[in-house]
């Protein structure tokens, strides 16, 4: 038992700006097959009224959605898991434009949103819409999603490099948002194993490199790697920054 045992850290840092129009979610859920983990990200669209309404409805709703919709499920596997993970998107992105309606000062506001869902079975199913990211990261760093961004676009086109693209004046540009009607997110099924599931927002990258993220992760535990990660950004970030971890007890693969 020890062994499947969760640990979760989250942090939301607005780093050099007066307002955080990041949100994050970290939570659990009782099944009767065990354990269930949330963890969510989201980043309100700077430039768009509401940012941090847009983001907060989006973790919270996510939330929701899973906890009313998992015991509803006999057998929480991937596939189970991937339709509740893409309901809980579906349903965020309503709850966003109908607020958005409701209120003239909120109308056009948008954000991104990555988000897992991780059973005791080791289980783990990925969502994401914009560029909030989620890594898996053991001796190596593995990103999971793709940007939903006009530089990643140009990546795909053979235009820019990765290396480029983390460079890029337009990289902060993302194509696909909750606040706009239609939009559903990509999803991905993976097992976490011995290596730590990290989500983070836009501000995370825009002050570190992969590489000293990668660096930084090996070399604290958690709950530390949260506050580790957020204050080596801050030194160069010019964004909010949030960040959540999870990893196996036992997992020592990083140490």
């Amino acid at each position: 038992m020890e062994k499947n045992t969760l640990r979760t850290c989250s942090r939301s840092d607005p780093g050099i700006r007066q307002q955080n129009e990041d949100a994050c979610e970290v939570c659990t859920f009782n099944h009767p097959c065990g354990m269930v983990t949330l963890l969510a990200v989201a980043d309100g669209l700077g430039g768009h009224p509401a940012g941090e309404v847009a983001s907060s409805l989006a973790v919270t709703t996510i939330r929701r959605v899973v906890g009313e919709g998992l015991p509803l499920i006999q057998d929480p596997g991937p596939e189970a898991l991937m339709r509740l993970l893409a309901t809980g998107f579906h349903e965020a992105n309503v709850q966003i434009l109908a607020a958005g309606a409701r209120d003239p000062a909120w109308e056009g506001m948008g954000t991104t949103l990555v988000a897992a869902v991780i059973t005791d079975a080791d289980d783990c199913v990925i969502g994401n819409i914009g560029d909030s990211r989620a890594y898996l990261v053991s001796q190596r760093m593995r990103r999971v999603t793709q940007d939903h961004s006009r530089v990643q676009e140009l990546v795909e086109e053979g235009i820019l490099t990765p290396g480029e693209a983390e460079r890029h004046p337009m990289k902060h540009i993302v194509t696909r948002i909750l606040g706009r009607a239609g939009e559903m997110p990509d999803l991905f099924a993976c097992r976490l194993g011995s290596s730590r599931l990290m989500l983070c927002s836009d501000g995370l990258l825009d002050g570190l490199t992969e590489p000293e993220i990668h660096t930084a992760m090996r070399g604290s535990g958690i709950p530390g790697i949260c506050d580790t990660l957020i204050g080596k950004a801050r030194v160069k970030s010019r964004d909010n920054i949030t960040v959540a971890v999870a990893e196996r007890t036992g997992s020592d693969i990083l140490e």
